[in-house]
């Protein structure tokens, strides 16, 4: 592993709340209340794609190294290249690593993909010897898809049925969204939300609760509680891998004309 993928990963691994909770999830799955299902919402650019990888990625390596009672970082790399190969986690990796293509299929970038997850559901959430453990869906599915009709409508509807006992067969589910009001209902009570904003020259990722306070006069006000917070700086090579950035883009531009054809008549989208 070369310096740059080095300081991603160890950024990830001693700070990120999200890394923590992935790892956990994943090291549990055999017991209850190990569910953990996220979802992140930030304007485009603001990163929530990256940290939602990395983070997701630092949890799975955990629990690798875990699974062959490793727990330090430096250890815990040595022992998987040695099995695997080279790790790369950084901006500047063009091709997936032994971690990325063994759980590739867990990734789905875009609307476009909505299809292939409803496809691979019987062995993603149902066939024992193949269950999954964690599902990364990225600007998946959104309350706009509902509305444009065709095969997206009933793309809709079966997510929306299947998301409801995903928990079956995942351990782990994070969800990413450009603005909260894309975000279907189920989704939002199914799930813990984590908000991204600039402060500087960093992202901060997050996650607040309700909280109810009583008055002095007996009537109670509602308040948000900062549960945790993950900081990632703005740096280049914290930025999505080209490998994961090269395919996101040609699944956008799959949407595109997808799109362009039904409202062309051109057949179902």
């Amino acid at each position: 592993m070369d310096k740059k993928s080095y300081d991603v990963l160890k950024w990830y691994w001693e700070k990120s709340y999200l890394a923590s909770r992935v790892y956990s999830a994943l090291a549990n799955s055999g017991g209850r209340g190990t569910f953990l299902s996220v979802v992140i919402v930030g304007k485009p650019g603001y990163g929530k794609t990256s940290y939602a990888y990395y983070a997701l990625k630092t949890g799975i390596i955990k629990m690798l190294c875990s699974n062959e009672g490793f727990f330090n970082l430096d250890q815990c790399i040595k022992v998987l290249e040695s099995k695997y190969g080279e790790l790369c986690m950084c901006k500047y990796c063009g091709e997936p690593d032994h971690i990325d293509r063994e759980f590739r299929w867990a990734y789905y970038t875009g609307i476009t993909d909505l299809e292939r997850f409803i496809n691979d559901v019987p062995k993603l959430l149902v066939k024992d010897g193949v269950r999954r453990k964690v599902l990364f869906m990225d600007d998946l599915v959104t309350k706009s898809v509902f509305s444009v009709g065709g095969k997206w409508r009933k793309a809709y509807l079966a997510f929306r049925e299947i998301m409801r006992v995903a928990r079956l067969g995942s351990s782990v589910i994070i969800m990413t969204a450009t603005s909260p009001t894309l975000i279907p209902e189920y989704v939002k009570h199914m799930s813990e939300y984590i908000s991204v904003r600039k402060y500087g020259n960093l992202f901060l990722y997050e996650r607040f609760t309700k909280h109810v306070v009583p008055n002095e006069d007996g009537s109670y006000t509602t308040k948000l509680r900062k549960v945790f917070e993950d900081i990632v700086p703005i740096k280049a090579v914290f930025g999505l891998p080209e490998w994961l950035e090269s395919d996101i883009n040609e699944r956008k531009k799959q949407l595109i004309l997808d799109t362009v054809r039904f409202v062309q008549g051109g057949g179902d989208a």
